[in-house]
């Protein structure tokens, strides 16, 4: 945790621009089938609201930013429909059924007890919605970060692509995962 209070200018400005337009865009489409427009969207370790701010133009939707660290929520936007909580995704703060979408990017492989993050994705998303989440390949040009990512005590929790769509099956959230770039994927499922 540590990590992301002092390292959060460093975090934002070289790691948080991959995610590019088309990649946003690419998300939007999968989530609109859930988020409807004026809908309620929720980013888990959404951090400084990178691909919030992004899916909220897109869809039309308000948006939460959960995240551990006060400093990289600080980083986020001033937006009227943006809110900021700092909170854990063990113990989400809301009740269930808030949200119409929860997006969890290039933050799940951070959290501890992953069954427990995921009962309560799915508990603060209404019937129908839509859980996504993004993670880097483990087997992809992204294994350094893995690497170092372990060495600074993070969780590391990295799936690849299909046993991360096997995991959320297990745990009651069936989907598909999607390719979105050379190093990052996408699982989408429903609730």
């Amino acid at each position: 945790m540590g990590l992301f209070n002092w390292g959060a200018p460093f975090i934002v400005h070289f790691l948080g621009g991959h995610w590019r337009r088309p990649e946003a865009e690419q998300l939007a489409r999968l989530l609109r089938s859930f988020v409807p427009s004026g809908g309620r969207l929720l980013d888990v370790g959404g951090g400084a609201g990178v691909v919030t701010v992004q899916l909220m133009g897109a869809l039309g939707a308000e948006a939460t930013i959960l995240d551990r660290s006060p400093e990289m929520l600080a980083r986020a936007p001033d937006h009227p429909r943006l809110h900021k909580v700092v909170g854990g995704a063990a113990g989400l703060p809301f009740a269930s059924g808030s949200f119409d979408a929860v997006v969890v990017s290039d933050a799940f492989h951070h959290f501890g007890d992953l069954p427990q993050v995921v009962r309560e994705l799915r508990r603060v998303v209404r019937p129908g919605g839509g859980i996504a989440i993004s993670e880097v390949d483990p087997s992809g040009r992204r294994r350094l970060l893995v690497l170092v990512e372990r060495i600074l005590g993070e969780p590391a929790h990295f799936f690849a692509p299909a046993e991360l769509c096997r995991f959320m099956a297990l745990q009651g959230v069936s989907g598909r995962c999607f390719k979105l770039n050379s190093t990052i994927y996408l699982f989408v499922g429903e609730v």
